[in-house]
């Protein structure tokens, strides 16, 4: 029994039994950071590294936001001026549906509050400019104010407008604001009652050379003839 146990040892100790190596060796297994680091790929910049960069693009934050009017519910169509046959001025605002108006008064202005109402679009809100008129009214304007719509009055005169909201047959609506004729202008469409500017004194300088040219000899051509 002990010498079969001794050839099967002599018979895998023989050179020509030997394993062979692998013709590719495997990696060397992780040894917790005894090996050499992965490479992390390099990370490209977004702009440029060198040099100056301008770009005028605008960025969401430097857009300046529009203001977004309601379509719905009372909305203002136009605003409006005109001249009536009386020699008398109107304003008018014209709605989509009737709505209740509150009026305002103030030293110079007048303001008529449109409840619920909103301009519809920004163009509505631009001033109507009336100096060049007959009128007390040196501009009028839609303002939002809340909920709100405020047509706001400057006058450049005392007056006492009277007002009404009249409702059409397709449930639209006009504001009319009607204003007394009165003499408003002067020649060459300048306000009444402005100021005319007042005389600027001559200077020193200019009293000086007139004085001096009344107290001058008289020249040959300017001498009085010979008695």
């Amino acid at each position: 029994m002990s010498s079969a146990i001794v050839l099967g040892v002599l018979v895998l100790a023989q050179p020509g039994m030997a394993q062979q190596p692998p013709d590719v060796m495997p990696p060397p297994a992780d040894s917790g950071g005894s090996g050499p680091a992965s490479e992390v790929p390099e990370k490209k910049p977004s702009g440029p590294t060198a040099g100056y960069a301008y770009s005028d693009k605008p960025t969401a934050s430097s857009r300046s936001p529009h203001a977004r009017y309601r379509k719905s519910g009372p909305v203002v169509n136009m605003p409006g001026f005109e001249q009536t046959a009386d020699g008398g001025s109107r304003l008018f605002v014209q709605l989509s549906q009737n709505v209740p108006v509150e009026e305002r008064k103030a030293q110079g202005s007048i303001t008529y509050v449109l409840k619920g109402a909103s301009p519809r679009v920004w163009n509505n809100t631009n001033a109507l400019v009336t100096v060049h008129f007959n009128t007390p009214v040196a501009r009028a304007r839609l303002v939002p104010h809340g909920q709100d719509l405020h047509f706001v009055i400057d006058l450049r005169a005392a007056a006492t407008p009277t007002w009404k909201v009249s409702e059409s047959a397709d449930k639209t609506a006009i504001l009319s604001i009607d204003f007394p004729k009165g003499d408003y202008l002067q020649a060459g469409g300048e306000v009444a009652g402005a100021e005319a500017p007042a005389a600027q004194p001559r200077s020193k300088a200019a009293r000086g050379k007139r004085a001096a040219r009344k107290n001058a000899p008289a020249t040959k051509d300017e001498a009085p003839p010979a008695p």
